[in-house]
């Protein structure tokens, strides 16, 4: 790399004398040098210390021109100005300094849920996330001056840092959209599932499914399901006791379908439980588990819905109607 080249480009930048080949050359020189992006943090450390301390008469401030002969000394200038930066200042700038000016392609991060587990993710901006049993979810180590874009496969909490220049999304694997501001929601789609799910709890978010011709507004204390097959929704009002309680380890179940309750068994305790008689699936079921076995669920399912019995059957459980006959 030419070290004094460099340089120069760094003072032309600052100066705002950048033609649009240089600033092409000067971005070339941060992408792909990791020594070019220190010496950039390092300057830039030198320049915004000096503003903040006022200094500005005692550093002087040397406009680089093409038309200039004179031969500056770069680095003596840039060590003499160094040192009369006090070392802390440096130090509380260097955070700020680097985190700005990031360069190099982004890098995803994926994390997984994985049985009866909510995972706690800290995103780059600060938004929050509870993510669920049997769920992954895909983030960049930094976001976009244009969209903060996160991918969920399955289920999770978001509480977005509010940023109005700059809209949240959370997309799933078939493309749909969810688009926040600064609020906090939940969103439900796995790809087994024949339908998506949202549960506003703050603020205002809005969905929108390829599937549909125009985005669905949605408002507070409100559940929208859609279903993927034939484009329909509902939106009815809500609580937010089902992921609240989710989050303290509590399984909650109010007036649920039996197939639902079976999805989540499923993916929480890492069962396979099936369902043989298609008329059983919509059943309803309300219940609220903590530390009960899957057996002991199993039994409670069987109480409470008089035509359902239960079997192991190897690997998986199986749950039948009862024949008439037993009844």
């Amino acid at each position: 790399m030419d070290k004094e080249k460099f340089e120069k480009l760094i003072f032309k930048f600052h100066n705002k004398e950048l033609s649009s080949e240089e600033k092409v050359e000067f971005e070339y020189f941060l992408s792909s040098s990791d020594e070019a992006r220190k010496i950039f943090h390092q300057w830039n450390l030198v320049y915004k210390a000096s503003e903040a301390l006022s200094i500005n008469k005692e550093i002087p401030q040397i406009p680089f021109s093409l038309a200039e002969k004179k031969t500056i000394n770069w680095r003596r200038w840039l060590a003499n100005s160094a040192a009369i930066i006090t070392i802390p200042l440096i130090l509380g700038f260097t955070y700020l300094l680097i985190d700005k000016y990031k360069t190099g392609p982004v890098v995803y991060n994926e994390v997984a849920a994985t049985n009866a587990k909510v995972v706690n993710i800290s995103l780059p901006d600060g938004s929050k996330v509870s993510l669920y049993a049997g769920s992954t979810l895909k983030y960049p180590d930094r976001f976009s001056d244009e969209e903060r874009l996160v991918i969920l496969d399955g289920e999770g909490t978001f509480e977005v840092k509010s940023n109005p220049k700059n809209p949240f999304y959370v997309e799933t694997t078939d493309g749909t959209r969810v688009k926040a501001y600064g609020t906090k929601f939940s969103v439900r789609d796995y790809d087994a599932d024949n339908t998506i799910q949202v549960y506003l709890e703050r603020g205002i978010v809005d969905f929108n499914s390829p599937r549909l011709n125009h985005p669905i507004t949605m408002k507070p204390d409100t559940r929208l399901v859609f279903n993927k097959t034939d484009r329909k929704y509902t939106i009815s009002n809500s609580t937010p006791n089902e992921y609240d309680a989710y989050e303290q380890g509590v399984l909650l179940f109010n007036n649920k379908p039996l197939e639902e309750v079976v999805q989540k068994l499923n993916r929480v305790y890492g069962v396979d439980i099936v369902i043989q008689d298609e008329s059983l699936k919509e059943y309803r079921f309300t219940a609220t588990i903590k530390d009960e076995s899957i057996y002991q669920i199993m039994n409670m399912l069987s109480l409470s819905t008089p035509q359902l019995e239960w079997k192991r059957q190897g690997q998986k459980i199986i749950l039948t109607q009862k024949l008439k006959s037993k009844i």
